[in-house]
């Protein structure tokens, strides 16, 4: 075995210089590994990519246009042990036997999300929390860039820093969404200000208990001290105890409370007193239910500290159009509107979503079972839902949980499910595929699966179009 040469230092402009000629390997060919093996790659550092998984079509392009960087594909070998440093894709746990093994010998290893920011110079604004955080960092990133001209929004949303950073080499500031796999690696990585938006059961499949999922989040301040500033819900008791120890500036937000210092919801207003009283008072707004309430008193807090005026906060609430997979309203057939909720992974963004709509809702659930309490729902279900379909590996844990509360059916596909909830929907009723559950059982990800729920409710809108004619 060659001797470690990479040495992470506090000072990154160190780990650049280091990085020449350092042999670094990269666990995980999806698009954060290749877009850090990427970046490495141009900053002279030798490279290997490997993953446990067969190569596609996607990797080998993307292997083409780099000759010079090393893959392996069905396994991680014990080459990886002769590396200086591996930087792992977030979705690979640290628990693995390579980087156990690592470990032992004292391999440095980082993820993604802490390589790309050793190249940025601009603030950084991080957000995480178990619910709400792809729409408040989405939102947030279009009132910024609205102001501002240079703005990187990226990390969990969209692309990863480490390819925005190779794009935008000289941004006015970044708006990331960091995710708990994220948070796990990083060294250095100091944001400027954190927002919190909450923590509730999450990701049990990956962490040994709830109690160390919610340290991974937490460690969004390891590097923050009493000059930076925290953003957090103040209505999440758990999260208001967790932060009690921060030692910089702690500015809460609400919908429970009118809060003194702060944000809240007031009467479709938001009001927010720091130094300066403001009050954000749209027309109308785009996004519904009390979770989007958060993420835009959140988004607005954000834009203020950072001297956004409000009517460019304002404008931005009353147009701004949601995300995909995020209560995403696909058609109405029949009377009967689908929406495409896949991003709701958790029980809580399914409690979410249940809040939002008065009228009865079909609900399509189920998948991987992330060790979230479905019987958390059952009052909602009772009062919202007509019916659920369910799908996917965790079928009968949801059913013990649920088959008292409502009429439960399953659905061996996606398609099955679609067509057996428009068959119980009456008209002004809403089909709402909100799964409480990870995807990879039957798709590759949350988006494929919203994607593939879009594509067969937009067949059915098509059918009905054409008997419309027909008759």
């Amino acid at each position: 075995m060659v001797e470690n040469k990479f040495k992470i230092s506090a000072n990154n402009e160190e780990n650049i210089a280091r990085m020449r000629g350092a042999n670094i390997a990269v666990l995980g060919a999806a698009r954060s590994g290749l877009a850090v093996a990427k970046l490495l790659h141009a900053r002279g550092a030798q490279v290997l990519v490997s993953d446990i998984k067969p190569i596609d079509s996607t990797i080998e392009k993307a292997m083409k246009s780099i000759p010079e960087i090393e893959y392996e594909f069905g396994e991680h070998s014990n080459k990886i042990l002769e590396w200086d440093m591996i930087c792992i894709s977030p979705g690979i746990p640290l628990t693995i036997p390579i980087l156990r093994e690592a470990q032992k010998l004292s391999i440095p290893i980082v993820g993604e999300l802490e390589v790309a920011s050793w190249f940025n110079k601009a603030p950084v604004c991080a957000i995480t929390g178990s619910n709400g955080k792809t729409t408040t960092t989405s939102l947030a990133g279009n009132i910024f860039k609205r102001h501002f001209q240079r703005v990187i929004v990226g990390g969990n949303i969209g692309n990863p820093l480490a390819d925005e950073i190779q794009n935008l080499p000289d941004p006015e500031v970044c708006i990331l969404e960091v995710s708990s796999f994220q948070l796990e690696t990083i060294v250095n990585f100091h944001p400027e200000i954190a927002i919190i938006m909450n923590l509730s059961l999450n990701h049990l499949d990956r962490y040994r208990d709830f109690g160390a999922y919610v340290a991974a989040k937490m460690n969004i301040l390891k590097n923050l001290d009493k000059n930076d500033i925290l953003i957090y819900n103040a209505d999440d008791l758990l999260l208001v105890e967790e932060v009690l120890r921060f030692p910089g500036i702690k500015i809460p937000f609400s919908l429970r409370q009118k809060l003194g210092y702060g944000g809240h919801w007031d009467e479709n207003q938001i009001r927010i007193y720091l130094e300066k009283d403001y009050t954000i008072a749209p027309s109308r707004f785009t996004l519904k239910g009390p979770h989007n309430r958060y993420n835009m008193i959140a988004a607005s807090l954000l834009a203020v500290l950072k001297g956004i005026p409000k009517r460019v906060i304002k404008s931005e609430l009353e147009n701004f159009p949601g995300i995909p997979h995020r209560l995403e309203e696909v058609s109405t057939i029949e009377g009967v509107t689908f929406v495409n909720d896949s991003k709701a992974t958790t029980v809580s963004s399914l409690n979410y979503a249940l809040q939002s709509f008065e009228r009865p809702i079909i609900l399509i659930a189920g998948g991987i079972d992330k060790g979230g309490d479905f019987s958390e729902l059952n009052i909602l279900l009772k009062k919202r839902v007509r019916a659920v379909v369910l799908i996917g590996k965790a079928t009968q844990r949801i059913r013990e949980s649920w088959n008292s509360i409502v009429p439960i059916y399953d659905a061996e596909t996606l398609e099955d499910a679609v067509y057996t909830s428009q068959y119980f929907a009456e008209k002004g009723d809403v089909v709402l595929l909100s799964p409480a559950c990870s995807s990879f059982d039957m798709f590759n990800d949350y988006e494929d699966r919203g994607n593939q729920f879009k594509k067969i409710v937009l067949g059915l809108a098509r059918q009905e179009r054409s008997k419309i004619r027909v008759n």
